[in-house]
């Protein structure tokens, strides 16, 4: 493990977990329970959930030199991408094919 490494990933996402819990728990009990059932939605869990949850293994993996975690890492952010352009297709074409691009983009930078 690089320190050089650690420190990009505490603020990529350490910052952003610090935000998002300090909003769910100014939240009252409505809001939630609403965004509770909005992240625990399939929906929610095979688009946005599993490019979070790639790019996060694939980021760990990466800072510890663990290769076959990137590599889930990357399986996991691809199927999110490939899946949240699929369900983008039938609202919007032009942000399916955004999506399609900025996927296959990150996967090309993941793979170098």
């Amino acid at each position: 493990m690089d320190i050089d490494s650690l420190i990009p990933f505490i603020i990529i996402w350490g910052i952003p977990a610090f935000m998002v819990v300090r909003g769910y728990l100014k939240m009252n009990t409505d809001d939630k329970k609403s965004a509770m059932n909005d992240f625990m939605s399939r929906r929610f869990i095979l688009t946005i959930g599993f490019i979070v949850m790639g790019a996060f293994f694939a980021h760990l993996g990466s800072l510890f030199a663990i290769r076959i975690m990137e590599l889930i890492g990357i399986v996991f952010f691809v199927l999110g991408g490939f899946l949240s352009a699929i369900n983008m297709w039938n609202k919007n074409k032009i942000k399916s094919v955004i999506i399609l691009v900025l996927t296959t983009f990150a996967l090309w930078y993941l793979l170098n």
